[in-house]
């Protein structure tokens, strides 16, 4: 005889635009066991969130797609980048925040 299976809990994401918490929380299952004993650790451990964004992270970040904002880099035309290794490219947050501000209207700041 075959169990029932649990509802899949979603997995926590990460919060890229720094609107609410580092990762929003899953509902918590209820169950039949006891709850497991307190830890040694006077904390928990929270990893801080990472400084650069990969490609993808940074192409969600300015809402476009991966191989656009890769197409805009290698023309010289896209956000200022870091490559921390021959292969890997990374964005800093805040060159990405300048590059809109840059790009952004002046016909948008006011005056319809």
């Amino acid at each position: 005889m075959k169990k029932p299976r649990a509802k899949k809990q979603p997995l926590p994401q990460p919060d890229l635009f720094g609107e609410g918490a580092q990762f929003s929380q899953a509902p918590k299952q209820t169950s039949s066991r006891a709850p497991p004993a307190p830890s040694s650790r006077r904390g928990r451990v929270v990893t801080p969130p990472p400084l650069l964004l990969n490609v993808r992270e940074a192409a969600a970040r300015l809402g476009l797609s991966k191989s656009t904002l890769d197409k805009m880099r290698c023309a010289g035309k896209g956000p200022r980048y870091v490559k921390s290794t021959d292969k890997a490219v990374r964005y800093d947050p805040a060159d990405l925040d300048a590059w809109i501000a840059a790009r952004r209207s002046k016909d948008a700041a006011g005056a319809n």
